[in-house]
């Protein structure tokens, strides 16, 4: 077969993160008192115990410190300092307001994390009387300011700014290019399109990136040119419709061969009635088909099991089914984290993320990778010469991703290869061509 250009996204950090040795998602690990195999690891060492292998987290934070430590080695971007870049996260809520406690923890972790890769934090921490006059005010002055990297709101409001602000009208009012958490909708839109774009929604992201890690390395599929994995043949469950994750997500999966069933959501096969019993049955359907199945629900409002907090039971599920399940919420005692999928599936499940250590750790690492992408889209004129000065290092690189997808020669993908440097370098391009570029020759650049 004749070898067919390809014209997405090419590059980015994946293809460096799958190579790495020491790296192993899957790992055995105790669990609140239980033993667990096959359990796909988004942080890394549990409580400092250095037997079990490396996470997600765990292997691209310190990765991400490395390059920044490495910018002051390429002439284009010495004079690029990723201590002087922030990733800012607005917290609206008054200090005993117990509605905001688990984000402001949240937070913690995000800033930790953030100084990890070289990045600097920064927190603006709002009492729940701020106007929404005061906060258009604060957001055009950050959208302005060339040392913040990416701009997020802690979401939801607490008090009476919860009550008062639109924070939907607010966040699309964040410029694209400091959106790091997706939350304004042009971001979303154009994640739905498959369109060039400067992030996605971290949630969304990280469960595709866990999901691709187990996909390439144990089940061996084509990793595609952008750093996931090809979902093609696959059947994938979304539940969850949510617009920053459910709903993104269930866009993606498309954008990357899935067969997608769902999203699943209150009103699948009802036709508008309340019917329990006929839910069930069209749930199950589409859940015994799956072979990855994606909870994002964060709750339980279906109440279709008479006897079991989960959505998702063993007996919906067939056996070699992949979990990656982002819900962590806290009901009866307010202590016990509980996930979409029962832990008595897991048994069925060939892997599986735990409620936490999970998606968690994985959204926070997409959200601190984005940060960084962000520095350099504040410097892309330069990233752009460094791409240029380095021309030959990325045909090359280019080319092997390009034939080992199409299953070709490299002398088959050389010309397609030339054709998407020039896209990178190219003024008129969008800036993500660039930077994603840049991030797949990193690790030749840094030998």
């Amino acid at each position: 077969m004749a070898y067919r250009n390809y014209n997405d996204r090419i590059g980015g950090i994946n293809h460096w993160l799958f190579a790495q040795e020491e790296f192993k998602h899957i790992i055995s690990r105790s669990f609140r008192g239980e033993e667990y195999s096959s359990v796909i690891n988004g942080s890394g060492a549990v409580k400092g115990e250095q037997k079990y292998p490396k996470g997600y987290q765990d292997v691209i934070v310190p990765e991400l410190r490395r390059r920044s430590d490495f910018l002051s080695r390429i002439p284009a971007l010495k004079d690029v300092k990723p201590d002087s870049h922030k990733v800012l996260t607005v917290l609206v809520g008054d200090k005993d307001d117990p509605k905001v406690a688990a984000s402001r923890s949240y937070v913690g972790m995000k800033s930790a994390t953030t100084k990890q890769s070289g990045l600097s934090s920064m927190v603006e921490e709002f009492p729940s009387t701020i106007t929404t006059a005061e906060m258009y005010e604060n957001l055009e002055k950050w959208n302005s300011d060339s040392s913040i990297s990416i701009l997020m709101f802690q979401l939801p409001f607490g008090g009476k700014a919860g009550e008062t602000i639109d924070t939907t009208a607010l966040c699309n009012r964040i410029n694209v290019a400091k959106d790091g958490d997706g939350l304004n909708q042009v971001t979303l839109g154009l994640m739905s399109l498959g369109a060039d774009r400067y992030y996605d929604c971290c949630t969304p992201g990280g469960m595709v990136d866990l999901a691709s890690v187990y996909l390439v390395r144990e089940k061996g599929a084509r990793l595609r040119p952008d750093g996931i994995a090809s979902f093609a043949g696959l059947e994938v469950l979304v539940a969850g419709r949510s617009n920053i994750v459910g709903e993104p997500l269930f866009n993606l999966l498309k954008r990357f061969d899935a067969t997608t069933l769902g999203p699943l959501h209150t009103r699948t096969g009802t036709g508008g009635k309340s019917d329990k019993e006929t839910q069930l049955k069209v749930y199950t359907e589409l859940s015994k088909r799956a072979d990855i199945v994606f909870g994002c629900m964060g709750f339980h409002p279906y109440k279709v099991h008479t006897d079991s907090e989960y959505f998702f039971t063993a007996d919906m599920l067939k056996e070699g089914v992949l979990i990656i399940d982002a819900s962590t919420s806290f009901r009866k005692d307010g202590k016990k984290p509980y996930g979409d999928v029962d832990p008595s599936a897991r048994s069925k499940a060939c892997a599986f993320t735990l409620e936490t250590g999970g998606v968690g750790p994985a959204t926070v690492t997409r959200l601190v990778h984005q940060g960084w992408k962000g520095m350099l889209y504040q410097n892309i004129d330069k990233v752009r010469k460094a791409v240029e000065d380095n021309k030959s290092v990325v045909i090359s690189t280019f080319t092997k991703l390009l034939a080992s997808y199409a299953g070709a020669s490299e002398s088959d993908a050389a010309g397609n290869a030339e054709t998407l440097f020039n896209r990178a370098i190219d003024a008129n391009s969008h800036p993500v061509h660039a930077v994603d570029a840049l991030e797949a020759i990193f690790p030749e650049l840094m030998k």
